[in-house]
């Protein structure tokens, strides 16, 4: 059966963002190691010198809108057939509670020597039903995905069409998926957050991988809770980060006048410092945004 292919217009758009130059990348995050130095893989970590970190993100303010993207598929006769696709950005908050649920929490100024040793499943990229999510080990798919400096990443396309899958920020890259379940594996040796998005005129998909040397990231839980095992002691921050959703800058198609390329506004971001005593737990609440 003959493979069904993409306009030829979104075609060009890819080849052609294969030209830009890449964005600068952030610093390491502090604490974490500079790209080219060797993790210490917990050499120091003491369990008897350890604490534990509880705490809830709720959000304080309006509701944010996030309404739904337009997406035009090509009829093989002619013009677009419209559909409405959810902007995958979009927070997750209990509208009585106001509790954030899918947050990424995590600890900014851990030494990764200190840290406990990394105890998080291998991540999994897929390209599946128009949007892009992560598998971390066995879970069920989300937006983001938290990779250990130097491990494993298999990315792979289930869509039964041509795709692109770009990262940008802490590593560029175009990776192309002429055929569905084939992964590519690759390693990523510079920690920080790794934003992912389609090439290939799926302007709205998006999702994050955040590469690091020490394994202090979760998501928050429908109740907006979360948690942190075996803290080294002394004062660390607590971050709580949602990605923007806003549109910031759309690209269209001079012909069709369809968007095919899409930038979010900056993510939100609120911390809490906290110090971590051994045997004892430390509450952190945040709110955002």
């Amino acid at each position: 059966m003959p493979r069904v292919f993409l306009p030829l217009v979104l075609l060009a758009l890819i080849a052609g963002c294969e030209g830009e130059l890449p964005t600068e990348s952030p610093p390491a995050a502090s604490g974490e190691l500079e790209p080219g130095s060797s993790p210490p893989a917990a050499s120091a970590f003491d369990p008897a010198a350890c604490g534990r970190i509880t705490g809830r993100v709720s959000w304080n303010g309006p509701l944010p809108a996030a309404p739904p993207f337009v997406y035009g598929v090509p009829k093989p006769a002619g013009g677009f057939d419209i559909r409405l696709i959810p902007n995958p950005n979009r927070p997750d908050i209990n509208e009585k509670t106001r509790a954030v649920a899918g947050a990424v929490v995590f600890l900014r100024g851990v030494s990764p020597s200190a840290a406990k040793p990394w105890d998080m499943p291998l991540v999994t990229v897929e390209l599946k039903d128009r949007n892009i999510t992560i598998r971390q080990g066995n879970s069920e798919p989300r937006r983001v995905g938290f990779a250990r400096r130097g491990d494993a990443v298999s990315m792979v396309s289930k869509e039964p069409v041509y795709h692109v899958l770009r990262g940008r920020n802490a590593a560029y890259f175009s990776l192309t998926f002429p055929d569905p379940d084939q992964p590519i594996t690759r390693t990523f040796d510079k920690p920080g957050r790794v934003e992912l998005s389609s090439g290939a005129g799926y302007y709205w998909a998006s999702a994050d991988l955040f590469v690091t040397d020490h394994p202090y990231y979760t998501v928050t839980d429908r109740a907006g809770n979360f948690a942190f095992e075996q803290v080294p002691v002394g004062a660390v921050e607590v971050v709580a980060w949602l990605p923007g959703w806003e549109v910031a800058k759309q690209e269209r198609d001079p012909e069709s006048g369809m968007v095919v390329r899409q930038t979010y506004a900056a993510p939100k971001e609120a911390a809490k410092r906290v110090t971590v005593a051994a045997g004892t737990a430390a509450e952190a609440g945040i709110s955002l945004p």
